[in-house]
């Protein structure tokens, strides 16, 4: 029987870059950094991205009607941002790096479930998605939910509860970011956070979960290497 290189599990994929990248002299994975994005997640990615922007779209004019400023300029800022993102590359919302799945051993996919994997070098930036707009934050020693939200003007959050705060691993919960109900979690270089809008109707709570799934399949870097499957 012919025997063949291509690896069978996403940890053997991981080994033979990892033996490659060393042979070059290259330096090891930084595994916070490094990502697989599954065919099941890759399927999804173009109409989850179109659903979203339309949510975005469609609830503006709404709020605009209502008198509901600021959050109509919001998502007006928003939907230009999301257009300009495109669905690819990206990356499945869940650790795949080896460290992770070396510790999983009955959660290593097979090389067939996988359409690429990657690696990030760290970036010097948060991302914030708030009332005025989307911006990135240079990153600082210590940086966490709490500092970075002090940092931003008080328009950025006014009259919101809560942030989706998405890592660079593609993890994300919900915490409260108001003065009664503040808490606090470290922000990693790479991290995003996005206000989430009040959920006084179906489409605000499509957007606050789709915003924050979408958010968690992007890269967590900016100079990136991929290797497809």
């Amino acid at each position: 029987m012919a025997q063949t290189n291509e690896p069978a599990t996403l940890i053997d994929a991981w080994l033979n870059w990892q033996q490659q990248r060393q042979a070059t002299d290259q330096p090891p994975f930084d595994w916070t950094y490094s990502f697989a994005l599954r065919h099941v997640d890759a399927d999804q990615l173009a109409d989850r991205r179109a659903r979203l922007i339309a949510e975005v779209n469609g609830l503006g004019p709404v709020l605009a009607a209502a008198g509901q400023q600021p959050l109509p300029d919001a998502l007006a800022r928003w939907s230009r941002r999301l257009q300009s993102m495109p669905a690819r590359p990206a990356r499945s919302a869940e650790p795949l790096g080896l460290l992770s799945l070396a510790g999983a051993l009955r959660q290593n996919p097979p090389m067939a479930d996988i359409d690429s994997l990657g690696t990030c070098h760290t970036p010097g930036w948060v991302e914030a998605w708030t009332l005025t707009g989307v911006q990135r934050i240079d990153w600082w020693p210590g940086m966490s939910v709490d500092t970075l939200l002090d940092r931003l003007p008080a328009s950025a959050t006014q009259g919101l509860d809560e942030v989706s705060v998405i890592t660079p691993r593609g993890q994300s919960r919900t915490l409260g970011s108001a003065a009664w109900n503040r808490q606090d979690a470290p922000l990693a270089p790479g991290a995003r956070l996005a206000v989430r809008l009040p959920e006084h109707s179906q489409e605000a709570h499509i957007i606050n979960r789709e915003l924050a799934a979408f958010l968690a399949s992007r890269l967590p870097g900016d100079d990136c290497t991929l290797w497809p499957n």
